[in-house]
């Protein structure tokens, strides 16, 4: 299948790379550029990013502080903003245009997103960072990334996950049975409760005809022509 329009789901937390201070990697962020500008000039997709806050905030950081759990998701995705302005720049800065559009608008730096708005930016060739999560707490950046999708009638989205390259029936680096998966439905993946994945993300998408592909960040670290991803990752469909 040929496609157009991608929504790239980036982990915060690889922002960091495996430096022990720092929020952001040097070799990380040039490799999400390649990464970015391979898919943006070979394949010509028009491209949407949506990115974590784990370099920044973490919600069990609120657990151990106390903190409401709403306010603490409302800090979570305002760490979202700052890393969508943070990739903003720095794909700027090495030729790649680039805007930032918000689940709330922040004045001089931000419009609020809407699908109009979104997709007007990328018929104008604009790479567009979707920052602020969802707007609302108690909805991960996966559920986002699903509604942003949407909004600019993606049909395929690639969740870059952290730590793992595809998605297995439980956390390999705590399980040493647990089993790869290849493909599935996005069914298949609510039926066993998968954990790698938000489950409110998945039934958002098993409505859809999107195409969904996991794969870690190792894989853009050592970037390789998407096929070879495909033979590493997981794809999810309707089915």
């Amino acid at each position: 299948m040929r496609y157009k329009r991608v929504l790239l789901k980036l982990s915060g937390e690889a922002l960091a790379g495996r430096k022990e201070h720092g929020i952001y990697d040097p070799k990380v962020l040039a490799a999400i550029l390649n990464f970015v500008k391979s898919f943006r000039h070979h394949q010509k997709w028009d491209i949407g990013i949506v990115i974590g806050a784990g370099n920044i905030w973490r919600g069990k950081n609120a657990q151990v502080l106390g903190l409401d759990p709403a306010a603490a998701d409302y800090m979570g995705m305002t760490a979202t903003f700052l890393n969508s302005l943070a990739l903003k720049d720095y794909f700027v800065q090495n030729d790649l245009p680039a805007v930032v559009l918000n689940s709330f608008a922040v004045e001089g730096l931000a419009e609020k997103t809407s699908p109009e708005l979104a997709k007007k930016h990328l018929d104008q060739g604009e790479i567009v960072i979707f920052g602020g999560g969802t707007g609302k707490p108690f909805f991960t950046t996966d559920t986002g990334a699903a509604l942003r999708a949407i909004d600019i009638d993606a049909d395929l989205i690639i969740f870059v996950k952290d730590g793992v390259d595809a998605l297995y029936t439980k956390d390999p680096r705590k399980h040493k049975d647990a089993q790869k998966i290849t493909e599935a439905s996005y069914q298949d993946l609510i039926d066993i409760k998968i954990e790698a994945m938000d489950l409110s993300a998945l039934e958002i998408l098993k409505k859809t005809n999107i195409t969904t592909f996991v794969i870690g960040m190792d894989e853009v670290l050592n970037f390789g022509p998407l096929e070879e991803h495909i033979e590493i990752g997981t794809i999810i469909t309707k089915r």
